[in-house]
């Protein structure tokens, strides 16, 4: 609205990204070429303004392949206040997966700086969700989100070329929206907004930082893990070289089920058993092992450490990683560095045959409590335990801590699976050298 009450029209435009330091469009396009964009899934922005006010007031990120539209309001200074993350789960309805605000104590303050109040919901189809509010003097306040069922979901053609290209969170307080064709601004490759400095707003010849669809987590170096002699570092340990693969036991997966998970657990995903299903037969569990040295309070130390544990189903090459799922995991739902796993507050997990899980289970326990019940001491500390009924093993691990840890599935040329393989100790920024 303006001052004396009349509606302002929304421009609408239309580009293939969005760069968030300068707030600009990269390569603007058409209605008609964001339209043929929208159809065939490329992603796209739709940027709303309105007149006199030089910052957009939202822009929308459609990306329908990746099952995402991205909501993101801005305040006059030009900082994004509010985020809304769609995710098309039915063919013409979007469910809201992440809802975020920040408020800020001053016109100066730096976009969504960790002083500033920052309000988020996560929520899920199956009706549950949490509200984080984490507050300017570092505390935080966890509840259970509160967001009706009816304000979850919105209608797939509210947003895009082919919807009524309107506002989401300013909506009812300007009007209805305009197209506005290309050139009526200057796109992030062409002349700048204004004079500036090495990574300023505006500024002619600096890398654009885009806005994107959510990045879920990918594996990083998995089969090198289990290379030896390969060399590699991390953010606090500068060299480590792999060692021999170490053989830890052969695992009898008879149904060809396979439960990747904590024995003793009891969470919501207790006895994650995985979708994919493997031919029956006996497979290797092998341990993944770096050395590496440093200096402790003035003496030398050498260290040899399991770093990862797989299930060699085959001896193929490896040619692309995926995350193994399990019944009722939606990868749709992922958010940036997101991840689907088992559950672990034992520091341990297993491979093991699904299809004699509970009796499994349930003797590894009771074996690691001291009970009675029989099991094969392994090397390192893993122990294998057997079922009379159904033939199936499990074989335990141990985990770098309490957590959730992924498994990931790496698959063959032929699109069949080659190994399971979980990551076990924290190796973060972890590089070839």
């Amino acid at each position: 609205m303006t001052g004396d009450g009349r509606e302002r029209p929304v421009l609408v435009s239309y580009a293939v990204g969005w760069d968030l330091a300068s707030r600009t469009p990269l390569e603007p396009l058409s209605l008609a070429q964001a339209r043929a964009r929208d159809g065939s899934g490329e992603p796209y922005v739709t940027v709303h303004r309105v007149p006199d006010r030089a910052e957009p007031v939202e822009v929308h990120l459609v990306a329908w392949a990746a099952s995402h539209v991205g909501v993101w309001a801005y305040d006059d200074q030009g900082r994004r206040t509010r985020e809304a993350d769609w995710r098309l789960l039915e063919p013409e309805r979007l469910f809201l997966r992440h809802l975020a605000e920040w408020a800020y104590d001053s016109p100066e303050e730096a976009e969504c700086a960790r002083w500033a109040t920052h309000t988020y919901q996560d929520l899920f189809p199956d009706g549950k969700g949490r509200k984080v509010i984490e507050r300017r003097n570092g505390g935080s306040f966890r509840t259970l989100a509160q967001l009706p069922e009816d304000e979850r979901w919105c209608a797939r053609d509210r947003f895009g070329a082919r919807g009524a290209g309107g506002l989401f969170f300013a909506q009812g307080e300007s009007g209805p929206p305009r197209y506005e064709e290309p050139g009526h601004e200057k796109a992030r490759h062409g002349e700048p907004r204004g004079e500036g400095t090495h990574g300023a707003p505006g500024t002619v010849g600096v890398a654009p930082t885009p806005l994107l669809p959510p990045r879920p987590a990918r594996p990083k170096l998995l089969e090198e893990l289990f290379v030896p002699g390969t060399r590699l570092a991390t953010s606090y340990q500068p060299e480590m070289t792999v060692g021999e693969v170490r053989e830890i036991a052969t695992l009898r997966l008879p149904s060809g089920r396979l439960t990747v998970a904590d024995p003793a657990y009891k969470g919501e995903d207790a006895g994650r058993e995985l979708v994919e299903r493997f031919v029956p037969g006996r497979y290797a569990v092998q341990a993944a092992v770096v050395a590496y040295e440093y200096e402790f309070m003035g003496e030398h130390c050498a260290v040899e450490e399991p770093v990862a544990v797989r299930l060699r189903l085959s001896d193929e090459p490896v040619v692309a990683w995926e995350l193994a799922l399990a019944a009722g995991d939606d990868v749709r739902l992922l958010r940036d560095e997101e991840i689907f796993g088992f559950g672990t507050d034992s520091a341990a997990g297993s491979f093991a045959d699904a299809s004699g899980w509970e009796a499994l289970a349930r003797r590894a326990v009771s074996h690691q409590d001291g009970g009675e019940d029989a099991a094969e001491a392994l090397t390192d500390g893993h122990i294998r335990v057997g079922d009379d009924t159904t033939g199936g093993d499990l074989v335990t691990f141990c985990t770098g801590g309490d957590g959730t840890y992924p498994v990931w599935l790496g698959r063959s040329p032929s699109g069949t699976p080659v190994c399971a393989v979980v990551e076990t100790a924290y190796l973060p920024e972890l590089t070839l050298l």
